[in-house]
């Protein structure tokens, strides 16, 4: 029950944080319609988003997701792929990956900065793109009370007979880096 949660969990965490579609193998176009539809409706009030502000805004940020998405998907699959192989690869490849890793979170500061300061800014106020970021922040611990709502009902509960994690690493296991959770 506790791994099915891990996995729940880590899904609506990485669909939720960075707003790509279509890239998560366990969602269906209904679930990211309605993430969509849940999404767009929280921003709006939140926002305080005026319809030209809601026309123009959207694509804009679909755009900035989307490519955030990919940028994440690299990051995360070099990850994956350097702490499957840990033992195969050599001392250049450990470099290699590591300064991928960095050049891959570079990419997202730069995505991050371009967007924020510039392309939002031409279509909403100073600052509503400042609140956006809260707003964002915001709207995933929205989704992840929501999904405790809706869960098995054993959240946290270790009496379950399911152990936490498995690899000493924090992440459940994952391998994946503390930016991630």
């Amino acid at each position: 029950m506790y791994k099915r949660y891990i996995y729940k969990l880590c899904a609506v965490l990485f669909l939720v944080s960075f707003s790509g579609m279509g890239t998560l193998l366990a969602q269906t176009q209904e679930q990211i319609d309605q993430f969509n539809k849940e999404r767009k409706t929280y921003f709006t009030e939140k926002l305080e988003l005026t319809e030209a502000e809601g026309k123009a805004f959207w694509p804009l940020y679909e755009d900035f997701a989307n490519r955030k998405m990919k940028l994440v998907e690299d990051e995360r699959n070099t990850y994956q792929y350097a702490n499957k192989n840990a033992d195969n690869i050599s001392e250049k490849e450990i470099k290699e990956t590591l300064a991928k890793v960095f050049r891959l979170k570079e990419e997202q500061l730069a995505l991050e900065k371009d967007f924020y300061q510039n392309k939002f800014m031409t279509v909403l106020p100073a600052k509503k793109v400042m609140k956006l970021g809260k707003v964002e922040w915001d709207f995933r611990r929205h989704l992840m009370r929501k999904l405790r709502e809706q869960g098995d009902g054993d959240y946290g509960n270790r009496d379950s007979g399911s152990s936490r994690g498995g690899s000493g690493s924090g992440q459940g296991g994952m391998g994946l880096p503390p930016a991630y959770f």
